[in-house]
C-alpha cells in the first residue's frame, strides 16, 4: 500500500482521502480505525469530565445499571447510555455484545483462548481478560467471520 502525506497550511480542515482497488481486510481495519478516531465520547472519571475517542475504549461494561468505558489506563463511566445501543450505534466498527454485561472491541484483542463450558476467553491488548459466553459466541464468530471477508 503506497502512502502519501502532505501538510499544507492555508487548509482550514484536515482531511483524508483514502483510494482503494478492493475493500480488503487491511482497507476495513484503516477505515475503521479512522471512524473510530473521529468518535468521541464523554464521561466522568474521579468527578472530572473527559473527552476520549471511541477508538481508546477497549470495552464497555454495565455495572448496576451504571455504564463505564474501559480505557487502557482508566474507566470512565458514561451517562445516558445502555449496552444495546452502544453496540447498535457501534456494531460496524468492531464493537460487539459478548455476555450479558460487556460490549467488546474486536480490534483490542490480542489472543482467544478456549475456555470451560464452551466458552473463550479474549485476551486483550491491555493484559485483561474478558469471557466469551457461550451464549454470545455463535453471533460473536460469524461477526469474526463478516469481518475477514470485509463484510463491513
Amino acid at each position: 500500500m503506497k502512502i502519501n502525506e502532505y501538510q499544507q497550511d492555508d487548509i482550514l480542515e484536515d482531511r483524508i482521502d483514502f483510494y482503494y482497488r478492493r475493500k480488503t481486510q487491511e482497507v476495513t481495519d484503516i477505515l475503521d480505525f479512522l471512524k473510530k478516531h473521529r468518535l468521541r465520547l464523554s464521561g466522568k472519571t474521579n468527578e472530572r469530565e473527559i473527552l476520549f475517542s471511541l477508538n481508546e475504549v477497549y470495552y464497555f461494561e454495565s455495572v448496576d445499571k451504571k455504564i463505564f468505558a474501559y480505557l487502557e489506563h482508566e474507566v470512565v463511566q458514561i451517562d445516558d447510555l445502555r449496552l444495546q445501543d452502544l453496540e447498535n450505534a457501534y456494531f460496524e466498527l468492531g464493537f460487539i455484545r459478548v455476555n450479558k454485561s460487556t460490549v467488546l472491541n474486536v480490534y483490542k484483542i490480542n489472543a482467544l483462548k478456549p475456555a470451560l463450558n464452551m466458552r473463550v476467553v479474549a485476551l486483550l491488548d491491555n493484559g485483561e481478560k474478558i469471557q466469551i459466553n457461550r451464549s454470545y459466541k455463535a453471533k460473536f464468530n460469524s461477526f469474526l467471520n463478516m469481518m475477514n471477508q470485509g463484510g463491513f
